[in-house]
């Protein structure tokens, strides 16, 4: 869990954040964030009647409310199941809208110059992890399909045997 010194140094190098009257979501940040989990991007709006804060982090969204009278409230959408994130404005703010499939969750009172940051860098961790997710599971099929295609390709040519060419094929497959 990093410290609230980590936190406070994080969210001064972020290019753009908007944390008003957030300040208590802030100090909460160290229990909820794990130790190795970077914020990407950090905004508050109004949510559900009430002051939030949104968090982007490399894998999670994550909104957040601790009320003075009615605890915490926290909302987190893992970024594999975040379908899309969108974005208006008007003169001076605007809101985020963030589907994970199932619901829509919208943050309004969002000062404006903060929302493109936000927005970007959660499609850019969107993206990163479903490429990560990806290239977790493609590649190994692959490698395996090329290498029965090779051991074939090797048995056809005569330098394998039937029982070399099922050995190594048993080999492959596990």
């Amino acid at each position: 869990m990093p410290t609230a010194a980590e936190i406070d140094r994080q969210i001064g190098a972020l290019p753009h954040s908007y944390i008003f009257w957030t300040r208590k979501e802030i100090r909460a940040l160290p229990d909820i964030l794990e130790h190795d989990e970077p914020i990407k991007a950090l905004t508050s709006g109004f949510m559900n009647n009430a002051t939030w804060l949104a968090v982007c982090t490399d894998r999670r969204i994550i909104f957040l409310n601790r009320a003075m009278f009615f605890g915490e409230r926290q909302l987190t959408i893992p970024l594999e199941r975040v379908q899309a994130i969108d974005h208006e404005s008007t003169i001076f703010f605007g809101s985020i809208t963030v589907w994970d499939g199932a619901s829509a969750f919208m943050m309004n009172m969002v000062l404006k110059s903060s929302i493109p940051p936000f927005v970007k860098a959660t499609q850019e961790q969107m993206q990163i992890v479903r490429k990560q997710a990806k290239s977790a599971t493609h590649p190994i099929a692959t490698d395996i399909a090329s290498q029965l295609a090779k051991l074939a390709e090797l048995k056809e040519k005569g330098h394998l045997t039937e029982e070399e060419f099922q050995a190594q094929k048993k080999k492959l497959l596990g």
